[in-house]
Formats: C-alpha cells, structure tokens, sequence
C-alpha cells in the first residue's frame, strides 16, 4: 500500500503540470501524450541505471555466498538488456525520424546519439 501512494506521490506533480496547456484537438493531445511519454523513459532509464549500480553493489557486498551472488550478477545481466532496450529504442526513433525527414512536435525532440544528419538527402 505504501509503494503505490509513492507511486502516487510522484505522478500527482506529472497531472498537475500537464493542465498547463488545454487540450483543443489531436495535436495537441498528442503533443501532451508525447510528452508524458518522454518523461516516463527519462525516469525508466534513470531506474534502470539505479538498479545496475544497486546489483553491482550487491554482488560486491555478498561475496561469499555462492546463491546470492549468482543472483545479482544475473540481475545486472537483465537491468544492462532493459536499458540496452530502452535506449536502442530512442536510436531506432532517430534513425526513422532522420530517413523520412520527419519531425516531431515543437519541444518534444527525442535525445540525439551524436549522429549528424547532414549527409542524407531531403525527400520531396
């Protein structure tokens, strides 16, 4: 019960600052659900990173036993996939967005890989 009022706690903070901006039709609805989106991937990438860094330091901690160990390690094994996921995701984005020469809404750009887009051709 406490987990979900944290859970709570957090969002409510997410609902108030989305009724800045009225909603009036499908772009802006979109707009507003694009967004909570890309908050919603910040805070799952920054979970992802916590919960490696809290299994390494596990692994670490309980050295000599053989069970707990193991399991940590598989931990940090399958929080490094999610995360591979999560950002290789965000890459597919780019690249599409980048092939077609689409754009997204004004302010909701997704994170850029350091890939220049100068090299590929406009389509008209």
């Amino acid at each position: 019960m406490k987990k979900l009022l944290y859970v709570v706690a957090l969002l409510v903070p997410v609902a108030a600052f989305a009724q800045t901006q009225t909603i009036t039709d499908v772009n802006s609805l979109t707009t507003k659900i694009v967004g909570l989106l890309n908050i919603a991937i910040y805070l799952l990438t920054s979970l992802g990173v916590l919960f490696i860094i809290w299994n390494v330091v596990m692994y670490m901690i309980k050295g000599g036993e053989e069970g707990a160990q193991k399991k940590a390690a598989a931990n940090v094994g399958w929080g490094v996939l999610g995360l591979a996921i999560i950002l290789s995701i965000w890459g597919l984005v780019n690249i599409l967005t980048g092939t077609f020469k689409t754009s997204a809404p004004a302010g909701l750009n997704a994170p850029q890989a350091g890939i220049p887009n100068s090299g590929v051709p406009v389509v008209q």
